[in-house]
């Protein structure tokens, strides 16, 4: 199928004539609430702003270049499993994240974006709604926390960052990942890594943006022997990865008391996942998306059958 003009993508997607001027001439700051959720601002959108963004999202910004080898956020077949696993062979690990990621991506950044690649957009008149995107998708001069399309921009945005910083692990024998603002480098030893939190911030620096600093209060370098914790999930002593302990602990106190104490089992279900069982069932998830011999191992502890009736979906709508 031939290349659409924009209008076309958009009423294809909405089978509204009207829905397209309305588009053009939306007021985006009178569709937006501002909150504060632990001192961090969070963006939300109104229902219609939300769908218009969902479909910039899928019709463009989903066709911005980035580097697939390395990211694992926001893409379909990567997750923080495979972002870990790809680490789980090495010994010695360093952690940091990008201060204030999203919210340091500015408009200008992202009409560079949308210039850079406007030959991969597959719209033929892509080029005059170049602005338009960029305010859609940007608030207040940079990408929301919150807005459907800022994961996808945040992942074009360090194309360039992310093939100097996996050039230079390749050439020193390491390993790199990242997963949103959390950048994960990993190797069979620690040579060379003393260098590694100056050579990443001048990467930031040179290949993307001046306005980006490492979180220095969150970069570290463990190795294994310690518990290896990175995005939540434990690489093992013997290179598996898998949940966290503490997860673990209330999990098996939890399935305990299922199958011997029921009034235990509810007073732990409030205390520890404010007796909502359906919280114990995604945990249940959780491990089996990640660990799945673990969840053999409970199955064998506590009865399949238990676990299945745990696992049973009995919160979607009928």
């Amino acid at each position: 199928m031939g290349k659409r003009n924009f209008e076309q993508a958009f009423n294809a997607v909405f089978h509204d004539e009207q829905a397209f001027n309305d588009f053009c001439s939306l007021d985006v700051r009178s569709e937006i609430e501002e909150f504060v959720i632990n001192s961090r601002t969070i963006y939300r959108t109104s229902k219609k702003f939300k769908k218009y963004l969902r479909f910039i999202d899928k019709v463009i910004l989903r066709h911005l270049d980035k580097n697939e080898q390395v990211v694992h956020s926001y893409l379909k077949e990567k997750s923080v499993l495979t972002a870990v696993k790809a680490h789980a062979s090495s010994k010695c690990f360093f952690l940091t994240d990008i201060k204030d990621f999203f919210t340091s991506v500015k408009t200008q950044n992202v009409l560079y974006l949308l210039t850079r690649d406007k030959l991969r957009i597959p719209i033929t008149d892509f080029e005059r709604y170049i602005e338009t995107i960029a305010n859609f998708t940007t608030f207040s001069g940079s990408i929301p926390v919150g807005f459907p399309t800022s994961p996808s921009l945040s992942n074009s945005f360090l194309l360039e960052f992310d093939a100097a910083l996996e050039k230079y692990c390749c050439e020193h024998g390491f390993i790199y990942t990242r997963y949103s603002d959390d950048i994960i480098i990993s190797s069979k030893s620690f040579e060379g890594f003393d260098k590694l939190e100056n050579v990443v911030q001048t990467m930031l620096h040179n290949s993307a943006s001046k306005d980006l600093f490492l979180n220095t209060k969150k970069t570290r370098v463990t190795q294994i022997g310690n518990k290896v914790k990175i995005l939540g999930l434990v690489i093992t002593l013997d290179g598996s990865v898998t949940i966290d302990s503490k997860y673990k602990k209330t999990l098996e106190s939890l399935l305990h008391f299922y199958i011997n104490d029921k009034d235990k089992y509810k007073d732990l279900l409030e205390k520890t996942l404010h007796g909502k069982e359906h919280s114990l069932f995604g945990l249940l998830h959780y491990v089996k998306s990640i660990d799945q011999a673990y969840l053999e191992k409970l199955q064998r502890k506590y009865g399949a059958y238990a676990l299945s009736a745990l696992m049973e979906d009995r919160w979607s709508d009928k």
